[in-house]
């Protein structure tokens, strides 16, 4: 790139000063060709320091180097000019591919590459035509010097690069009208200078050089593509992605129109763009990977504890079928053992032994009662057979205070759900009758919207702390373990504990 704009440069100053030597051209005119030319080179270097890799830098500044081959034609030296004239229209084909190849720097469809094939054979096969029946003395390879084959060719020519102007700019406008907002960013101020100066140039050419509208039309297209490189330019230092359109992508939790946009060729973006959007892809991507490996560890935590709680559950339910079975059944049948020695033996016996034999069953039956109350509070037999309903009215009724029940259609739910239920309502109810100082509570149990619901209210002195030691602390881990909520409110006014509890299949 720098050999090409070191020989740019230098072609300038030739082009320049020949233009200027040779006389037949205004001062604004050679001063508006030079001005394109070195802008074309300027625009060429910046694009290629923004994005090395693509070629449209080197195409931009190409162009500059073909408007300067195209004033050699000035030259006195016939090699020179010989050398020259088949390049006097050098920069159309090279900016016609550099319009289609711009902002990605190469030609995408089949079209595009035919056009630009056609313009670079026209306009060079015209040149060399115009070369042999050229009536100048400095052409060297002129076979006849026929000034009106000359002028036709001329004629073609121009009408050649009319056609060429006009396809491109249909090219170019598909394309604004089919792009995404970033390439419609880029194209428009090359689409309007295109515009503009393919209308001055067609009207000027077609009214042809008689007509007194044609100089000024042709001369508002030099002043317009004098404009041309600026608009690349414009398109290059515009070539990023603006704040709002880095935030909607960002907004994209999936990433994809932010990878796609990073990835995509056709969006140019400068290094400072492109270091931007790699860095946001990256940081979105990492954010997906953290969510999904988080959720992935909570639905394995989430797993684990309702496997702790179904293992509690079967703990529980092993205890009290042991308990009953067990040491309760052995305790009755010595009850029945020593009543019935009592009833067959009671008479031939001291009065102080009967007494102690009596005491014996009391304390026995007693401790049958306990062991019994205890088998309750592990897991309720009625829990298991009944329901949660039928476990809470039987609750209800052996609790010594008044207990309004409203429990609504509660089906037969997973066993889990129906024990922590279970333990809750009577963790609430033993707390109201420990420290709430009330004779009243009321209860609500209902199912709505996939989930249990339960709420135990008292109008005590209040005070209750879900952290202060309760059992309702560790209540609270075993509905979380199963997917629900559980909160204390308590005030001067009562307390009022609540559970939800999700009835799905996978807490």
């Amino acid at each position: 790139m720098t050999g090409l704009l070191a020989a740019g440069f230098a072609l300038g100053v030739t082009a320049s000063a020949l233009k200027a030597a040779e006389g037949s051209h205004s001062a604004l005119d050679t001063a508006l060709s030079t001005a394109t030319g070195f802008l074309f080179l300027l625009a060429g270097a910046v694009a290629h320091v923004r994005r090395p890799a693509n070629p449209i830098g080197v195409l931009i500044a190409l162009a500059g180097v073909a408007l300067f081959l195209e004033d050699l034609q000035f030259t006195p030296d016939p090699v020179l000019y010989t050398i020259a004239v088949p390049l006097r229209a050098a920069s159309s084909p090279v900016i016609a591919h550099l319009v289609l190849a711009f902002p990605h720097g190469r030609l995408r469809s089949r079209w595009e590459r035919l056009l630009v094939f056609a313009a670079y054979l026209v306009v060079l096969g015209t040149g060399v035509v115009g070369l042999l029946v050229n009536d100048d003395p400095r052409d060297l390879l002129a076979i006849s010097a026929d000034s009106a084959g000359g002028a036709f060719a001329d004629r073609v020519l121009e009408l050649a690069a009319t056609a060429i102007s006009a396809g491109v700019v249909v090219v170019l406008l598909y394309r604004w009208l089919t792009g995404r907002l970033p390439q419609r960013r880029l194209l428009s101020p090359v689409i309007v200078i295109a515009l503009a100066g393919a209308l001055a140039s067609g009207v000027g050419t077609a009214l042809g050089d008689g007509h007194p509208l044609s100089a000024p039309m042709l001369q508002g297209y030099r002043i317009l593509f004098c404009l041309w490189p600026l608009a690349f330019l414009t398109g290059v230092l515009r070539a990023r992605v603006g704040n709002a359109e880095m935030i909607r992508l960002l907004l994209e939790r999936d990433g994809t129109g932010l990878a796609a946009l990073v990835q995509d060729d056709e969006v140019w973006k400068d290094s400072r763009s492109i270091d931007a959007l790699n860095a946001a892809a990256g940081l979105v991507l990492d954010n997906q990977r953290l969510t999904a490996e988080l959720e992935q560890r909570l639905a394995e935590v989430r797993a684990s504890r309702a496997r702790l709680v179904a293992a509690g559950d079967e703990e529980r339910r092993r205890l009290e079928r042991d308990l009953h079975d067990g040491a309760q059944q052995r305790l009755v049948s010595v009850v029945l053992l020593l009543r019935m020695a009592d009833r067959r033996h009671g008479g031939a016996l001291p009065e102080e032994v009967r007494a102690l034999l009596s005491g014996t069953v009391d304390e026995l039956q007693t401790a049958i009662t306990e062991l019994r109350e205890l088998a309750r509070g592990i897991r309720p037999a009625i829990l298991t057979e009944a329901g949660l309903a039928a476990a809470v009215r039987s609750l209800a009724d052996r609790i010594p205070m008044e207990v309004a029940l409203s429990v609504a259609e509660v089906p037969r739910l997973d066993s889990a759900v129906e024990a922590t239920a279970y333990f809750v309502t009577s963790e609430a109810l033993t707390n109201a009758l420990k420290h709430a100082q009330t004779d009243s509570v009321d209860v609500r149990i209902a199912v709505a919207g996939g989930e249990l619901r339960m709420e135990v209210t008292d109008s005590g002195v209040g005070g209750a702390d879900i952290d202060g030691g309760t059992g309702l602390a560790g209540l609270r881990d075993r509905v979380q373990a199963l997917g629900g909520e559980l909160g204390v409110d308590s005030g001067t006014g009562g307390t009022t504990v609540r559970a939800v509890i999700p009835l799905g299949e996978d807490p």
